[in-house]
């Protein structure tokens, strides 16, 4: 494989390959990428394996994913022109005629030996979740295998626990403050913040009366009246009305022509995918080695501004956020990027609720701007690119602002540079933030030296690191040979399933 001339490799991903037929998976961890794959191989298709785990992914990536949270999928089935279906967080309050005051923390949390951040998280800060009632809608419009299958390896990693990976444990640490804010928390990450497995029986317990039929979605009275009662009893914003009302929405993607690629990808109200599209389209195809980041660090930078002046306020920059990529046999995709914030330290029958309202930069504590009921935006961009030669690329990210710049430049070197998948992910990152534009280490002397004579200054970091999202994405050769790519910035795991006959 090649990249841009002079650069090293910043994280070599983990990857997997197969020939023509077979399926393949890249997620956050092991356990998340096993769910996918098992159900791949009972009969399921790429939509049931993405369900199975994003149920998963609960126990396996507790801190990033939840029921209790909100998110996107990609779907494209075969023949058909992509969609997605949008269950992101809503405004809480629909209903509600007493006035209170929302019951939210402040705390301070520290990155390595200085950076420091301020989370607000509480009962105040939760918007009412959109998870359970988006993979409950996937299922019945795209799934093929029966729910309980498609649960059952989320049940059984509930119950058995899970052993938690490197990066699982590092989003552990930072955030350990914010999960001990209530007891119930407190004691569900009790182990893995003493290095012990992470069990949750009680979301066990929910998934398995999920499967029985005893609850039959996120507006069941058996899963809304503890959590009602819950919000009610300590100063929480969501009402009854709030949970039955919360509905899935089905979107056009938006798209763009690069070369002889289309690129699809999340619209609005979320404003991600809306950069990545403006970025990419100001930068030339045929920008060099030295130019590409120069080019897409300004375009990234403008773009991101005209979303800001536009689109974006009242919106939530994702922070906890993770990401699974699937192709079934059949060439059929499922891109799923869910998120629950940073976490509100609350935790109801075993499921951890977001804290999307304590954004303090878009969210004005004690003033919610936007009415009750309105779906908030995101960065979150699942992503398919699609050539004219046949091969499909299915990638998207977590990382809070650095999903826009890990997709922008990850689609770059891939299209614009001839990068292989895993050569573009695996390669340097660069983020423009706002005050400074952060570096990866690997870049060529020459680029680093163009990025050092630019404003504003920039930050060279030692190592490869999950602050520049982590990319986990499935790419499909047009003879239908397949090649999972696995971040390991963020834990990238991948699986690749031998081709079987779909269920009848």
């Amino acid at each position: 494989m090649r990249g841009v001339s002079g650069e090293i490799p910043a994280a070599l991903p983990l990857t997997a390959s197969g020939g023509p037929g077979c399926a393949a998976v890249a997620a956050g961890s092991a356990v998340t990428a096993q769910a996918a794959a098992a159900t791949l191989e009972a009969g399921g298709n790429a939509v049931d394996a993405a369900i199975a785990a994003g149920f998963a992914s609960a126990v396996s990536e507790p801190t990033l994913s939840s029921i209790g949270g909100g998110g996107f999928l990609l779907v494209r089935e075969l023949a058909q022109a992509p969609v997605i279906l949008d269950f992101f967080v809503d405004v809480p309050g629909l209903g509600r005629r007493d006035v209170i005051e929302p019951s939210v923390e402040t705390l301070a949390v520290t990155y390595g030996s200085s950076a420091q951040q301020i989370f607000h998280v509480g009962w105040g800060t939760v918007a009412t979740p959109g998870c359970f009632a988006g993979y409950l809608d996937a299922h019945r419009r795209w799934g093929r295998l029966p729910l309980p299958e498609v649960l059952a390896p989320a049940i059984v990693a509930g119950r058995d626990g899970v052993v938690l990976d490197a990066v699982q444990r590092e989003f552990i640490d930072v955030i350990g403050a914010i999960l001990r804010v209530t007891r119930e928390s407190e004691a569900l990450y009790a182990a893995p913040l003493a290095g012990q497995p992470f069990r949750n029986p009680a979301y066990a317990d929910l998934l398995a009366a999920v499967a029985r039929g005893e609850v039959r979605g996120p507006s069941d009275p058996a899963y809304t009246t503890p959590l009602v009662e819950a919000m009610q009893a300590h100063g929480g914003l969501i009402t009854q009305r709030d949970l039955e009302s919360f509905a899935p929405l089905m979107r056009r993607p938006i798209s763009a022509r690069r070369g002889d690629a289309r690129i699809w990808t999340n619209p609005p109200p979320s404003f991600g995918g809306s950069i990545v599209l403006e970025a990419l389209g100001e930068l030339p195809p045929t920008a060099g080695a030295l130019a590409l980041w120069p080019e897409l660090t300004r375009s990234l930078r403008e773009a991101t501004e005209r979303r800001r002046r536009h689109d974006i306020d009242g919106s939530h920059v994702t922070r906890g956020t993770t990401h699974v990529s699937v192709i079934d046999g059949e060439g059929r995709v499922a891109a799923l990027s869910v998120s629950n914030g940073s976490g509100s330290g609350v935790t109801v029958e075993g499921v951890s609720l977001n804290n999307m309202l304590g954004e303090e930069d878009l969210n004005p504590l004690g003033l919610h701007a936007l009415p009750p009921g309105t779906r908030m935006g995101s960065m979150m961009a699942p992503t398919l690119v699609s050539r004219g030669d046949g091969s499909l690329f299915v990638l998207g990210t977590g990382g809070s602002e650095r999903i826009r710049s890990a997709l922008a430049g990850v689609i770059a070197r891939h299209l614009d540079h001839g990068d292989p998948a895993s050569t573009a992910i695996g390669a340097p990152r660069v983020h423009p933030g706002d005050a400074l534009v952060d570096l990866e280490p690997g870049l060529a002397d020459d680029v680093v030296a163009a990025m050092r004579s630019g404003h504003p200054p920039v930050r060279e970091w030692p190592d490869p690191d999950l602050y520049f999202g982590g990319v986990h994405a499935v790419w499909r050769a047009p003879d239908g040979s397949v090649e999972a790519i696995g971040d390991v910035r963020r834990g990238g795991a991948v699986a690749v399933v031998s081709s079987s006959a779909p269920r009848a």
